[in-house]
């Protein structure tokens, strides 16, 4: 082979992402075929039909959800949040809330508290697995119920059927061991957890740090070994950086922006790092450049399409809020300015985390601090 121009092998987490969505689509169109053969479709049933086969998709994110909760409570998790779209519900001092989160590339989620860390370990392969496994039980419940009414009531069938595919699909997708964007699903993080105790540490940690956050701590409050990995482990997959970027955050939280800055360029170098922390750290990086002189870094970083979409998705994150605001004021666009700061402030209001709320109430004195003593200096 000569050397120069080396063709990219496709990612086997986009091979088997693309086989599961052409199956899907493949059995749709069976199915919709079969149905037209023996239903006679008018507008209103069409729309309803679909309206129902859409609404099934949801049905599968809650049960995958609810699987996961399920997994967690028989194996000695407490409830924490559960989320479906943007809407999640998350408890806090004994009382249910009701709050607003978006993760790009999560349908939902269900988070729990962990039990204790032990010596070796803590329970965490049937809290992983139980989200698809609930999906592929119920696609086979769908489809065994498809299949015995398909004579007698085909409308009932096909709905059935399509659900049974959702599920397949759903359960498939979280099952197979794969990173999808950088972000390990549920049967990756089964398989690593069986293998690496620096993971399974790494996931103990996540959930605990989560719950700490729910309840209302900063992540300076959160003990500090929570942010440590056995044998000081590197951000070597997603897992194990997660804990890096908490640690990160950590810093930010502390006051500690310089050392922060510096842990954020690592990471960006050397982690291996989910789609979501790489794009929040790269706003990050470009905010600390324009704190220190730099007034069109955080607009070339939004060149990029990827973190323009990413910081559209995260728009009411207060951290994402936050760099764009920072970004339009050095772009001397005091409209825009305006818009971005009454942005930032409903995020702060609705945010669900109050610890977090206060760390980025804190770097924005901590910026207009600076920018205030370079106009002097000026």
């Amino acid at each position: 082979m000569k050397e120069g121009k080396k063709r990219n092998k496709p990612a086997a987490s986009g091979v088997i992402t693309l086989a599961c969505a052409l199956a899907l689509g493949a059995g749709a169109g069976w199915l919709g075929a079969w149905a037209a053969d023996r239903i006679d479709f008018s507008p209103l049933l069409l729309a309803g039909t679909l309206v129902l086969a859409a609404a099934g998709m949801m049905g599968q994110i809650i049960l995958h959800e609810a699987g996961h909760l399920l997994g967690g409570l028989a194996t000695g998790y407490a409830f924490v949040s559960f989320r479906v779209g943007s809407w999640m519900l998350l408890k806090r001092d004994g009382r249910l809330h009701l709050g607003r989160y978006t993760l790009p590339g999560t349908g939902g989620q269900c988070l729990m508290a962990p039990p204790p860390w032990k010596e070796d370990g803590f329970p965490a392969l049937l809290y992983n697995l139980s989200g698809p496994l609930a999906n592929l039980l119920a696609a086979a419940g769908c489809g065994a119920a498809a299949w015995l009414c398909r004579e007698r009531a085909p409308l009932a069938a096909l709905l059935l059927g399509v659900w049974a595919l959702v599920g397949a699909y759903l359960g498939l997708l979280n099952g197979i061991p794969m990173k999808i964007q950088g972000m390990p699903n549920d049967g990756y993080n089964a398989l690593r957890l069986r293998r690496d105790k620096a993971s399974l540490r790494a996931v103990w940690a996540q959930l605990a740090i989560n719950m700490a956050q729910t309840q209302g701590l900063r992540l300076g409050e959160v003990p500090e070994d929570w942010f440590s990995l056995p044998g000081d482990a590197g951000p070597t997959d997603p897992l194990k950086s997660a804990v890096w970027v908490c640690r990160y955050s950590r810093l930010l939280d502390q006051g500690r922006y310089q050392e922060a800055a510096a842990l954020c360029d690592t990471l960006l170098k050397t982690g291996d790092l989910a789609l979501a922390h790489r794009c929040a750290l790269q706003l990050d990086q470009a905010f600390f450049r324009l704190a220190d002189g730099e007034k069109d870094a955080v607009a070339k970083a939004l060149q990029d399409r990827t973190l323009k979409a990413f910081a559209r998705q995260m728009k009411n994150n207060p951290g994402v809020a936050l760099v764009r605001w920072a970004g339009a004021g050095a772009q001397g666009d005091a409209a825009q300015a305006r818009k971005e700061r009454r942005a930032l402030e409903t995020a702060l209001a609705s945010w669900p985390y109050p610890g977090e709320n206060e760390a980025v109430r804190q770097q924005l004195r901590w910026y207009e601090e600076k920018r205030r003593c370079a106009q002097n200096k000026a």
